[in-house]
């Protein structure tokens, strides 16, 4: 049976705690967009070391970049930044603790980190230096913008947004919409099929992704949008009219698998679906804690509401969710670790874990009631926020569709 180890368990400890002192009081001022979550996000990174240990892993690759053909590696340590990149599980405890209270605040967190790690993986020494490295720090904010207003499920094929090389320029035109921290982020992870000259035919044209940072001639970004959950993530929309930046932004070889269709997005996408589950599993278990807490409390007709079948059967399906979304949560972290996360396995955790969470947090504030339906409980924000996982980083029609792609795959090898 799977158990946390100690530092997992004093890891999880203390994002808890912080969570409780520090997000917690301001998630009011957060929903109404009186506070913003970018200070927070800092303190966050500070208070609990994450900003120096992103920053080491960075630094460490930043040295490989500046040391490529002398034979260096990058080798992992003994640093507490090795220990977090080597144990995907932390960052799915992070998640998991935040989006008891926020998952809003989560989702602000991981597009700063798909954002840097975008970069980290692909840019050139240059790049990562002056972008990634202050992302992955929390000193800027990032945002990784794929989905456009005519390419969602369908985001390569569909892709409209270009950037054509001019001699030692990228030129992008195209527009973004739906994009984490777009209103207010410093640095952007950009999407683009990316062409050597105008007249390049659509086989010529990768996509790839390309850094832009804010100000930039030609970058816009829209002011954040009404949504019904996830209040305390601002999202909006990128337009990008002749913008202009180095051609040395390009994040990967423009000459490198050229017919391929954004591999690299790709893998940031997995691994955006992979770090979901574990914020649905932050939404399931706070329910149930709330649910089974109140439930045995509160008493109607002479008896606790725990003791009636309807609201009994309740909790039992909601510890049975509970109990599968901690097992998928727990081999994603694995596969992780091991280099063994593919699309299939990232599909089956987003759907079930997103699933579960809407469904738990509708039971959640049905037994709760009348109480289950006011704002000053957190239920009513879960349930808002949990809808958007079944929605964000492919819906899950196309989870199926990659599940079901996956065994007629299999059964074809057989």
């Amino acid at each position: 049976m799977f158990q946390l180890d100690d530092t997992q368990r004093a890891f999880e400890s203390a994002v808890r705690a912080w969570c409780k002192k520090e997000l917690a009081p301001n998630v009011p001022a957060l929903e109404s967009g009186e506070l913003l979550p970018y200070e927070l996000l800092r303190k966050l990174g500070l208070d609990l070391g994450l900003a120096e240990l992103l920053g080491q892993m960075a630094e460490r690759r930043l040295g490989v970049l500046r040391s490529a053909g002398s034979g260096a590696e990058s080798g992992r340590g003994n640093s507490a930044g090795a220990s977090l990149a080597d144990d995907p599980m932390l960052t799915s405890l992070l998640l998991k603790e935040i989006s008891r209270v926020s998952p809003g605040f989560g989702m602000v967190f991981i597009a700063t980190l798909g954002c840097g790690m975008a970069i980290l993986g692909q840019g050139s020494a240059e790049t990562v230096e002056r972008c990634a490295l202050p992302v992955l720090r929390f000193e800027k904010i990032g945002a990784w913008a794929l989905t456009e207003p005519g390419a969602g499920s369908d985001a390569f094929g569909s892709m409209r947004t270009t950037a054509v090389l001019e001699r030692d320029t990228l030129v992008l035109n195209g527009q973004k919409t739906f994009i984490s921290n777009a209103p207010y982020a410093d640095v952007f992870a950009i999407y683009a099929r990316v062409a050597g000259s105008p007249d390049a035919s659509p086989d010529d044209r990768p996509v790839r992704a390309i850094v832009v940072e804010r100000g930039t001639p030609g970058l816009d970004t829209g002011p954040p949008m009404r949504k019904m959950g996830m209040h305390d993530s601002p999202t909006g929309e990128i337009f990008l009219r002749d913008c202009r930046v180095p051609a040395g932004n390009l994040i990967g070889s423009l000459a490198a698998s050229r017919n391929a269709r954004g591999a690299a997005a790709l893998d940031t996408l997995n691994q955006e679906r992979a770090a979901m589950p574990a914020m649905c599993l932050g939404i399931i278990e706070r329910c149930v804690e709330e649910s089974t807490r109140y439930a045995a409390e509160r008493e109607q007709f002479g008896r606790p509401i725990a003791e009636f079948q309807g609201v009994s059967f309740k909790l039992a399906r909601m510890e049975l969710a509970l109990e599968n979304a901690r097992n998928l949560v727990a081999k994603l972290a694995w596969a992780q670790r091991e280099g063994r996360l593919d699309a299939r396995l990232a599909a089956l955790a987003k759907l079930y874990c997103s699933e579960q969470a809407v469904r738990v947090s509708l039971d959640a504030i049905q037994i709760h009631g009348g109480a289950g339906y006011l704002a000053e409980l957190p239920l009513e924000k879960l349930m808002r926020d949990a809808k958007m996982f079944e929605i964000g980083g492919g819906t899950s029609e196309m989870q199926l569709q990659t599940i079901a792609r996956s065994i007629l795959e299999r059964s074809h090898q057989g």
